[in-house]
């Protein structure tokens, strides 16, 4: 008798192949056989008739490497049918960790408030506390540059010496070890900035000793847009491994024609060179950031409680006007300050959705000195203020969409609309992005078929993140899989209001086991290393 057999559905694989009428039979964590399993009897049977049943989605790039510990039901993720997150992107994550102060500083998405112990030193002891409790959803983490960096060297913007190089080497190593599936950058971000390609190429090279990728947040996607992602090519080609440029959209003042050029590189890269190169993004013209982001690095950078001294200090405000005047910033030449809109704040949640140049008004003082305010509030949490600010023109953005090698992904956090995960917002993607994704670009525009759709987000970040257990419904693959009622489904997130979740996700089975079932959460915990 098998564990679970969901009878009748309309299944679609993950490979892009048409969907097909076929009962899909689960015993222990994996697929069984996919066809008439009229003859086969389950300890669960699931009435499938009318539904797609499709693999769980696979968000290539998260940064719940801190949020999945403060409430292991991992709502943000079940909830919208992802049952596996690749986390550390950026260069941001939270191990390895000498000082506790700094690798805090070098997670997007922590806050003191979830009262989650940082009791980790090396990345293998993270993983334990991560995954030994128990997760709803799978993880596959990317050791991240940033933090591996402060580890080493502190807030040092200069080249490693040798011997820092080779212990950096060396955590790379035993995260590879413990359970990473590569190697990751964020090089617009302090400290990832301060690294040459020479840096990257010698720890990217420990990744590809286990088999790992390179995930980078290339260094501009503006001018430099091209040069950039030269950059994070030849890395890859000098390291010897796969590549995955993060949210690879180029930024609404690049130069006309340089995102045609960036995908036509990529594509050379891939077809003369046979250079394994994913890219992704989330389906959405706006873009999460810190609002710490909006300072000079050198405001933010070093210990915590340094850090909030400078942010109260009149002198400090004083000194940063000239940055907002002649912006560098690669977000402040966005726009003007009432086009950056704030996003989550614990201190000021009634000022969420408003603009600084609003709040600036609200507070009676200028946009910067707002700014600072605002950071400030939250005291040691303020890395993770947060904003959202146009990422893409709509125009770019669907061209990426289009590109066949493109995944589909948050850029967010998991979190939830109660328990202690409900007063930080990344953004509306980590509630809702691929449901948001069919219903838009499938079900009202007609861009893609339903299969394509779902293979963005299954079998491509699969491959791409090198997790061949996953993201196909396949005899002998994880069982992991999602059931959609198409005409329930509804993202009932938006910019304003991104606090909740989707229609029309009937059923989430992670790793064999019901996690969901008609909207009713079961209270298990089957998730783990993917």
């Amino acid at each position: 008798m098998a564990d679970l057999v969901i009878k009748s559905g309309k299944v679609i694989d993950g490979t892009g192949k048409p969907e097909v009428r076929a009962d899909v039979v689960i015993s222990g964590s994996s697929v069984v056989s996919v066809g008439d399993g009229t003859e086969v009897e389950g300890n669960l049977e699931w009435d499938a008739g009318g539904k797609v049943v499709c693999p769980g989605f696979i968000d290539i790039h998260s940064h719940a490497d801190f949020s999945l510990m403060a409430d292991r039901r991992n709502e943000g993720a079940i909830r919208q049918g992802i049952t596996t997150l690749v986390t550390g992107n950026c260069g941001h994550g939270p191990a390895p960790a000498r000082d506790v102060d700094l690798a805090k500083r070098n997670t997007a998405g922590f806050s003191e408030s979830w009262n989650v112990h940082f009791s980790w030193g090396s990345f293998s002891e993270y993983m334990d506390a991560l995954v030994s409790p128990g997760l709803s959803a799978n993880v596959a983490p990317l050791v991240p540059h940033g933090t591996v960096r402060l580890f080493v060297m502190g807030q040092s913007t200069v080249k490693p010496s040798k011997a820092e190089l080779e212990q950096m080497k060396s955590l790379v190593e035993e995260a590879m070890t413990a359970g990473a599936v590569g190697f990751s950058s964020g090089l617009e971000y302090s400290p990832g900035m301060y690294a040459d390609e020479d840096e990257l190429v010698a720890l990217a090279a420990v990744s590809a000793k286990h088999g790992g990728i390179y995930a980078s947040h290339i260094r501009n996607r503006g001018e430099q847009f091209k040069e950039a992602v030269e950059e994070a090519l030849s890395i890859c080609r000098r390291a010897g491994l796969p590549g995955q440029l993060s949210h690879l959209a180029p930024r609404p003042y690049a130069p006309d024609g340089t995102f045609d050029h960036v995908l036509e590189m990529v594509n050379r890269a891939r077809e003369e060179e046979n250079l394994t190169v994913g890219i992704d993004t989330f389906p959405d013209e706006w873009g999460p950031g810190m609002v710490v982001a909006l300072l000079p690095p050198w405001v933010y950078e070093g210990e915590r409680q340094e850090v909030l001294q400078r942010l109260g200090s009149p002198e400090t405000v004083e000194k940063c006007r000239d940055h907002f005047s002649d912006p560098t910033n690669y977000l402040l030449r966005l726009g003007g300050l009432e086009k950056f809109y704030l996003s989550s704040s614990i201190a000021h949640p009634e000022l969420v959705g408003k603009n600084f140049v609003e709040i600036g008004h609200m507070f009676n003082c200028d946009p910067v000195e707002c700014i600072f305010r605002l950071v400030l509030a939250d005291g040691v949490d303020f890395y993770n203020v947060m904003l959202r600010h146009i990422f893409a023109t709509r125009l770019e953005l669907e061209k990426l969409l289009m590109d066949p090698y493109c995944s589909i992904e948050s850029d967010g956090v998991v979190t939830a609309t109660d328990g202690p995960l409900s007063n930080f917002t990344m953004n509306r993607s980590s509630f809702g992005y691929t449901i948001r994704f069919i219903e838009e670009y499938v079900i009202h525009r007609n861009i893609f078929s339903l299969e394509e759709a779902i293979r963005k987000m299954t079998s491509l970040p699969a491959d791409s993140a090198g997790l061949s257990n996953r993201g196909r419904i396949e005899a002998g693959k994880a069982a992991d899989l999602v059931v959609l009622d198409l005409d329930k489904l509804a993202d009932n997130s938006t910019d304003e209001v991104p606090q909740a979740y989707p229609s029309g996700v009937e059923l989430v089975v992670v790793n064999g086991e019901v996690v969901l079932d008609h909207g009713h959460r079961l209270d298990i915990l089957p998730g783990g290393l993917a």
